[in-house]
């Protein structure tokens, strides 16, 4: 392949060569290429000739007269006269270009013959310079393409290895996920009696526990609710309102007369106070209420005795404690001198707590406390049947869960395959190496990134985020679709339109970029080489789409 790419350009340069040797013997007008010179020969006979476009018959001896007179400048290529004329250089030696009209006897040397000028105007003739340089820059890249050409083809090897593997690991994990799904539905069906028998064995435990909550609150309620009575009698005796109870306070309660003579005695309103001449509210819940409640609830018809005979125990002794559940106490009536002794100390209660509400207007306020760490509740203790049918609906549970990730990532794995195979790598996969690969560029302000297939981005050197200029989208060459891609919807430009960059290829020994240009706002061109472009074919679609 290589020897015939040499061959054919050896086989053009000799034909440009005789070209250009042989193109001074066909007689034409002045500017006017070997192609056209039939084009340009007098009409037998009248010696006369028509503009190309066909406009205009005029006599042969006006062409190259300095006057246009075809409206498609036909008929002046070898002067100035028509803007829109073409003047063809023949540069023997080199190779032949053609010039607007407009630059013949401008003074400049356009043509590397000087045949765009006068004599008077003395344009060196530097053809053979340019031709011997431009045959060693031929030379040079037919070289390089040679070289670049055996690195494509092991980019070429390499890139239908990774297709091959990735084919084969698809029908690895098509396996895969078939067995997966078999033991999904034998792991289904396995939870599923799990939690059915744990469902059973949480019904009876919760049943039993909402008996044990029952009977927990219950207890928890019965000493509250023995304190919350005492609490009320508490302040019905405290009449001058101490904060005490005192012998005398209770002399006043005729229920309290145990003897049943009429008369509360000192004796008697002692052994209600534990023998002592007064109690605080904490001594009288615990010592004085529960002696003084069931004589209360006696003189209320609300406690009868167990015999009817049975008579109070007498000063000194404790009464047996009677069962209170669920009843309610009623207080004993304050005399008329209590009840003036209240108001007066309600009265004096009232402006003390309206002082009190001033005080604690202002609460204290912490600065920079955390809050405190809610606890989370503590798990359920069940019993051990419970326990063990409860950890085996978890594992159950777990084991399901496992394989359904297991399925997730295999499916994920194959969309990216999938994926990944559906992008074009060329007509060899000589692209699909450059996938995964990302190679970068600097200039004074930015760090350009082009990640083939993936992405192309830009990053300030002083520090910032990351901008996206564009995501892959496909292949854009003109002549040859290899040779140019597109990178589209990247970040929007401030009041723009989104960014995107077009990566111009060429053949080169390693891949890196070359430069990095933004001729149009949020418009971004990348040169970058790569021996992946070292194609015989795309050379020759590139050349063709030169010329033309």
């Amino acid at each position: 392949m290589h020897r015939a790419i040499s061959q054919q350009l050896a086989i053009l340069a000799a034909l440009a060569l005789s070209v250009s040797w042989c193109a001074a013997d066909v007689p034409r007008p002045r500017g006017v290429s070997l192609i056209k010179a039939a084009l340009y020969q007098p009409r037998a006979g009248d010696n006369s000739w028509t503009c190309l476009d066909g406009s205009k018959t005029i006599p042969f001896v006006q062409v190259n007269d300095d006057y246009c007179d075809c409206p498609d400048g036909s008929d002046e290529p070898g002067t100035s006269a028509c803007a829109q004329g073409q003047f063809h250089c023949l540069n023997k030696g080199h190779e032949s270009v053609d010039i607007p009209s407009s630059r013949v006897q401008d003074g400049v040397c356009d043509c590397c013959d000087g045949s765009d000028e006068s004599q008077v105007v003395g344009c060196a003739n530097t053809c053979a310079e340019l031709g011997a340089a431009a045959a060693i820059q031929r030379r040079n890249q037919a070289e390089l393409h040679k070289q670049g050409a055996e690195k494509r083809m092991e980019m070429i090897t390499r890139g239908r290895q990774l297709r091959a593997d990735r084919e084969t690991r698809r029908l690895e994990l098509e396996r895969r996920i078939k067995d997966q799904e078999a033991l999904k539905s034998e792991k289904q069906q396995i939870k599923i009696n799990a939690e059915a028998l744990e469902s059973d064995a949480l019904e009876i435990f919760k049943e039993q526990q909402r008996e044990l909550d029952a009977d927990t609150v219950q207890a928890e309620e019965e000493p509250q609710q023995m304190r919350q009575e005492a609490s009320l009698s508490f302040g019905v005796y405290d009449i001058n309102k101490d904060g005490f109870v005192e012998v005398t306070e209770l002399m006043v309660d005729i229920n309290l007369d145990r003897d049943r003579n009429g008369v509360v005695t000192v004796e008697e309103a002692k052994y209600f106070l534990d023998e002592r001449e007064r109690v605080d509210l904490d001594a009288f819940v615990t010592l004085a209420w529960p002696r003084i409640k069931p004589l209360k609830m006696l003189a209320e018809g609300l406690f009868q005795p167990p015999n009817a005979d049975e008579q109070v125990p007498p000063v000194g002794e404790v009464p047996v404690k009677a069962n209170t559940e669920g009843v309610q106490q009623s207080e004993p009536q304050p005399t008329e001198e209590q009840i003036d002794m209240e108001a007066s100390t309600d009265g004096e209660a009232d402006e003390d707590g309206d002082d009190d509400q001033y005080d604690d207007e202002e609460g204290d306020v912490g600065v920079g406390e955390a809050s405190p760490e809610i606890e989370a509740p503590a798990p359920p203790v069940y019993d051990p049947e419970t326990q063990r049918l409860v950890e085996q609906a978890n594992e159950a549970r777990n084991a399901l869960e496992e394989v359904e990730r297991n399925i997730r990532e295999i499916e994920q794995e194959v969309k990216e395959i999938d994926e990944q195979s559906a992008k074009d790598y060329g007509p060899q996969e000589e692209w699909a190496v450059l996938d995964g690969e990302c190679y970068n560029f600097e200039d004074r302000e930015y760090v350009y990134t082009l990640c083939p297939f993936d992405r192309a981005s830009q990053k300030p050197k002083n520090g910032g985020a990351e901008t996206t200029l564009g995501r892959w989208e496909q292949w854009i060459g003109e002549g040859y679709k290899y040779s140019k891609q597109k990178y589209g919807n990247g970040a929007a430009c401030w009041n723009g339109p989104q960014r995107s960059a077009i990566i111009n290829i060429s053949c080169a020994l390693e891949p890196r970029i070359t430069s990095v240009g933004e001729p149009n706002r949020c418009e971004y061109y990348f040169e970058f080489e790569t021996p992946a472009a070292c194609d015989s074919e795309a050379q020759q679609a590139e050349s063709v789409h030169d010329e033309l």
